[in-house]
């Protein structure tokens, strides 16, 4: 069946700001500057403005920005870190990278992390916390960091979905954006998130100057000064490339964010009566976080149901994710035998709906009808 609404379209397709992207590309083949130069220096200072923190550092990936941001507090070989079992294999694969243990923790319905679980999962060895902001909506991060300093944790926000999400920090008494809370936020801007470049990219942020300068090491060897190597780090650099598309694309970020947000009240109202009926069920973002709908994941006992009627029509979805980090091979072990019941049930329900800032509302209402018709039927 041809795709008549694609799930997802990059931001270079539209004629927006494809011409600047362009421009943004030739002007850094005319500086024959590829590595380290203006453009990552500009692009840190202004993501970093736009995130209100002091100062970040760009990276070759998101799944780079999780190990560094590990090393960068010290976490290492034998080191134990709590992550959820319901997340991105990325998020594992960053912290075995780092040389320390995922510990896998079971989660809530609404995909974060569940405190009873975090503490049944700590021991002596436990050193982090990797909190991972799903689908564009943050964890509930007061609790968490309560928790975390309570038991001396390390924090880092794997906030690969959430550029742009904001928290209601009680303690602060202010609106706080991804990343900012913890010791280090971790982003990823592989081309399909809501602030993508053209390839590969990452980028660490912390409110700790010492962190960020310890994190600008570890990206280039360790490097203090050329070739005098105080850690040992990594070759782990954002290019010149990404980063001056990246800059162009930043501006847009809020109007992009706000398109996905469009789409899902859309969702949310069009689909609220068959929520009602426990037909399936939505996301429910609450008034003290501001969601950004990387994705918009719906979740239904009859997910494959859902998924065939759609494919039938020409709609386009994703599972995000099929299988639990426990349900996989390389990562079973870290279960330490424990059971993870909520994580393997939404992986088993779960089904996000196109939702990026180029779907037309026309088609957004299409998929509304498309579902509503054969909820209709049951």
């Amino acid at each position: 069946m041809e795709t008549k609404i694609p799930f997802t379209q990059l931001w270079v397709h539209p004629p927006e700001a494809r011409a600047e992207a362009s421009l943004a590309i030739g002007r850094v083949l005319d500086s024959g500057k590829f590595i380290l130069g203006q453009e990552v220096e500009a692009f840190e200072r202004e993501f970093s403005q736009f995130l209100a923190v002091p100062s970040g550092v760009g990276v070759a990936s998101g799944t780079d920005a999780i190990t560094l941001a590990l090393l960068a507090g010290g976490i290492g070989a034998g080191d134990e870190v709590l992550v959820p079992a319901f997340a991105p294999g990325a998020t594992a694969s960053g912290i075995l990278a780092a040389g320390a243990i995922p510990v896998l923790v079971d989660v809530s319905l609404d995909f974060g992390l569940d405190l009873q679980q975090l503490k049944a999962a700590l021991n002596s060895r436990t050193r982090a916390l990797v909190v991972v902001h799903l689908f564009g909506g943050m964890d509930a991060m007061t609790p968490l960091l309560d928790f975390a300093t309570t038991h001396n944790l390390w924090v880092v926000e794997d906030c690969a979905h959430a550029h742009g999400a904001r928290y209601w920090s009680a303690p602060k008494k202010k609106w706080c954006s991804a990343g900012t809370l913890g010791d280090v936020g971790a982003f990823s801007f592989y081309p399909t998130k809501n602030l993508g470049a053209i390839g590969d990219g990452g980028f660490c942020c912390s409110s700790k100057p010492e962190v960020v300068e310890v994190l600008r090491r570890l990206r280039q060897y360790g490097w203090r000064t050329r070739d005098n190597s105080e850690h040992a780090g990594r070759n782990s650099r954002l290019d010149e490339v990404q980063a001056a598309v990246l800059r162009v694309a930043l501006p847009w970020l809020p109007v992009w964010n706000t398109r996905r947000r469009s789409h899902a009240s859309r969702y949310l109202n069009a689909l609220a009566n068959a929520a009602a009926r426990s037909l399936v069920t939505l996301p429910h973002p609450d008034t003290m976080r501001y969601h950004v709908f990387h994705q918009f994941v719906v979740r239904s006992p009859t997910r494959d149901v859902l998924a065939c009627e759609l494919t039938l029509h020409g709609v386009g979805y994703g599972i995000h994710y099929p299988k639990a980090l426990s349900q996989q091979a390389a990562y079973q072990e870290f279960g330490r035998g424990r059971s993870f019941p909520v994580a393997e049930r939404l992986a088993g329900e779960v089904l996000s709906l196109p939702v990026h800032p180029w779907l037309s509302a026309e088609a957004a209402l299409e998929v509304i009808s498309i579902l509503n018709r054969l909820w209709k039927k049951k």
